[in-house]
């Protein structure tokens, strides 16, 4: 009798899943979509291919299938939106916040941290961090900034004239600066704590590209059988060890100022002397202590979110910058000019106000960040049925895919949309173009709360970098090869820097 009602259960659990599918695919039906599907398994194997492949097939979908089509996985329909005009639809909202099951191996590491969080919890936590990334607390940040960026010269200075792989190198740079700045935890260049770390990411993101090509991992509990259970579990314990080590550091130190900061209100003497500006980690334990704002475990996983993206994109958008400024060296002169100017050709670090005149640099960051975001591919699922802007529709409980790299490459907005042409990027050459046609930090209410951040790191290390040296192309943007993972990646980025007499 039990084993009978249990049947009649699946059954109508089963009928109703597949009723909505099939009611979705009705519903999608003016959307085109590759060939070669499976009755069963959908457009699978189109992602069981190694990272480099994945980024080859999904390039060449978009060119034959533009401005949009969908894929099936199983009984998951995934639409690939490349308009910018379709984009703006599911970016510039408070709805389609939800970030769909792709992400669902980051969740066990950053758990419902700003990346992942929606709804009501995404709200307060973005009201918490944002005065982390106000100007004011940024510039701040510039001792930091400009002694890292004097650290990594001094290393590169021991392998001038040879070829370095940059990606390992901005790796630690950028970590460091993260850790240094928005934790307010010290770290060493020589720290063992920052590779282990490091090699940890590593480790997550190959188990990401198997999460891709195999995708009915995805589904009930199947990873938790799989061979990559144990080995994510080591991976996580280096990851969530390392930033609980900073937090509870600076819980302590905290409690410390904030007994000094709590004198210096209550002490006449001290009238009208400013209190020190804090840092997110110090906002975030702030709010822990003022009300109960966030608990610890919502502490850790911001710590957790903004060390590995802090850095992760950064880094990545280094190494493509100096790919880049290496393999155009009369644009690289250009900047030393410029450089010479602003600083007078003083040997000084730059502050606030000179980053500010720094045209061309920020001009060939942008442009390289067009060609080479470092977060190639968004992921949304749909709240609701949701027209595209050539009328075909999008089923509620779709998955929307938005490939950053292909939308920055559409000639009919960026003309001859492969070449690196920081011109692009001039005033009266961004007159009309759609604002939705340029993403490397996503846009709308989610759009990255640091980019601001960013942008002041890369120019404060590519201006101490290429005042220091002659950066030599090794590697070219015909030689690398593209790895479809979480963050875009490639075989090594290859530059030989020659110092400048």
């Amino acid at each position: 009798m039990w084993f009978l009602l249990i049947g009649i259960i699946a059954v109508l659990y089963y009928s109703k899943i597949f009723l909505h599918f099939t009611w979705q695919i009705h519903k999608m039906r003016g959307l085109e979509r590759p060939k070669g599907s499976s009755l069963i398994f959908g457009h699978v194997n189109l992602f069981r291919q190694p990272p480099e492949i994945l980024y080859k097939n999904f390039k060449k979908l978009g060119e034959s299938f533009y401005p949009h089509y969908y894929v099936r996985i199983f009984n998951q329909l995934n639409v690939v939106v490349l308009s910018p005009e379709d984009c703006e639809i599911f970016l510039s909202t408070p709805k389609h916040t939800r970030k769909s099951l792709l992400y669902a191996i980051f969740r066990r590491w950053l758990r419902n941290g700003l990346l992942l969080s929606k709804g009501e919890k995404w709200q307060q936590r973005r009201k918490i961090l944002t005065p982390a990334f106000h100007f004011s607390i940024l510039k701040e940040f510039f001792v930091v900034f400009n002694d890292k960026a004097d650290e990594l010269i001094d290393k590169l200075e021991n392998k001038t004239g040879k070829e370095i792989d940059v990606i390992p190198e901005f790796h630690e740079f950028s970590l460091q600066v993260i850790v240094e700045t928005s934790m307010g935890y010290k770290t060493k260049m020589t720290d063992n704590k920052l590779r282990i770390y490091l090699k940890a990411i590593r480790g997550m993101e190959k188990l990401f590209n198997q999460y891709i090509v195999r995708p009915w991992l995805i589904y009930g509990g199947i990873y938790w059988f799989s061979s990559y259970y144990q080995e994510e579990k080591e991976y996580l314990h280096v990851l969530h060890n390392f930033t609980e080590t900073i937090i509870k550091e600076k819980m302590k130190s905290y409690e410390n100022h904030a007994s000094e900061d709590l004198a210096i209100e209550n002490d006449e003497t001290y009238f009208g002397k400013k209190r020190r500006k804090m840092a997110m980690l110090d906002i975030l334990l702030q709010a822990h202590r003022n009300g109960n704002e966030i608990d610890y475990k919502g502490i850790c996983e911001e710590v957790d979110t903004f060390t590995f993206e802090g850095h992760d994109t950064v880094s990545t958008a280094l190494s493509f910058c100096a790919m880049n400024i290496a393999n155009h060296s009369e644009i690289q002169e250009q900047i030393v000019e410029e450089l010479n100017s602003i600083l007078e050709g003083e040997e000084r670090q730059p502050t606030y106000e000179d980053l500010q005149k720094m045209d061309l640099l920020e001009r060939c960051i942008k442009e390289s960040l067009r060609l080479y975001p470092s977060v190639h591919l968004i992921s949304r699922k749909a709240d609701e049925d949701t027209t595209l802007h050539s009328g075909c529709v999008v089923a509620k409980g779709a998955t929307v895919l938005i490939p950053i790299m292909s939308v920055h490459r559409n000639p009919e907005i960026y003309p001859h949309p492969e070449k690196f042409d920081p011109d692009r990027f001039l005033p009266e050459n961004c007159i009309g173009r759609h604002p939705f046609a340029y993403l490397p930090f996503s846009a709308g209410p989610r759009n990255c709360i640091g980019q601001r951040f960013a942008m002041m790191e890369l120019k404060i290390v590519l201006s101490a970098i290429i005042r220091k040296f002659q950066l030599v192309a090794v590697d070219t943007p015909d030689s690398i090869e593209f790895k479809m993972e979480s963050i875009l990646r490639t075989n090594g980025i290859r530059v030989k820097f020659i110092k400048r007499v």
